[in-house]
């Protein structure tokens, strides 16, 4: 029982963090909107832009499906900490009796929530536009940990450029680099599962991500705190 209190103390906050961002979200729409439109703009540029046929429709879609997935996300933590820094709202949560990491999670799986409601609108709009066609199953399998690495390496390092006086410019300078690895893994897989692959198949690029999460959920906390005490 004594181990138990601080436990479900802890995924308790994490819970009220979470449940905060969603009902702001419903009443502002000040992240999800953004970050679908831009993403929706994205997928329709590359549309016009790139020329597909039946031959490389399949190599084409999921880069199209992940970079606007990518760049929809550095849209939405530039949202999400403007907001709450702008009045003030991110330091009443800072003086709060919440730890740092728990604050950091909490807006991890927020983001990670809204990317989800993203891709679920993306990935119908594309298999409309290019007539493809993609296993929900195996596609969860592939966007959870692709999602969780994006929300973690994202929020990282909007903290970090959140101070910065051109910080709509630093964070992709510092999140995409970083995030290759994902997009990588998720590329290849959503490819893969295109052309009749399966899970198996890709074991080697989900666990990719998965480590990658793994090094991000330990590094991630461990830094947001030592910015935020800054």
């Amino acid at each position: 029982m004594i181990f138990f209190n601080p436990l479900k103390t802890y995924f308790y906050h994490l819970f009220v963090l979470v449940r905060k961002d969603f009902l702001l979200e419903i009443r502002s729409k000040d992240v999800i909107l953004p970050v679908f439109i831009f993403s929706l703009l994205v997928v329709v540029i590359f549309n016009f832009a790139l020329e597909s046929t039946p031959n490389t429709v399949n190599l084409i879609v999921p880069g199209i499906l992940w970079v606007s997935i990518m760049f929809g996300a550095m849209v939405g933590f530039n949202r999400m900490l403007l907001a709450e820094t702008e009045g003030g709202a991110f330091h009443g949560l800072l003086a709060s009796p919440v730890g740092r990491d728990v604050i950091f999670f909490g807006k991890v799986l927020s983001n990670v929530m809204f990317l989800i409601v993203i891709e679920l609108i993306l990935v119908p709009i594309l298999i409309v536009l290019f007539n493809v066609t993609l296993s929900p199953l195996n596609m969860l399998w592939i966007s959870l940990p692709a999602l969780f690495g994006i929300s973690l390496c994202g929020m990282l390092f909007a903290t970090i450029s959140m101070n910065m006086r051109a910080k709509e410019v630093m964070l992709p300078i510092l999140f995409l680099p970083v995030v290759v690895p994902i997009i990588l893994g998720a590329v290849e897989s959503t490819h893969s599962i295109m052309n009749g692959g399966n899970l198996d198949q890709n074991l080697r690029w989900i666990a990719l991500m998965i480590v990658f999460d793994v090094i991000y959920g330990v590094l991630g906390p461990v830094s947001f705190t030592m910015i935020v005490e800054d």
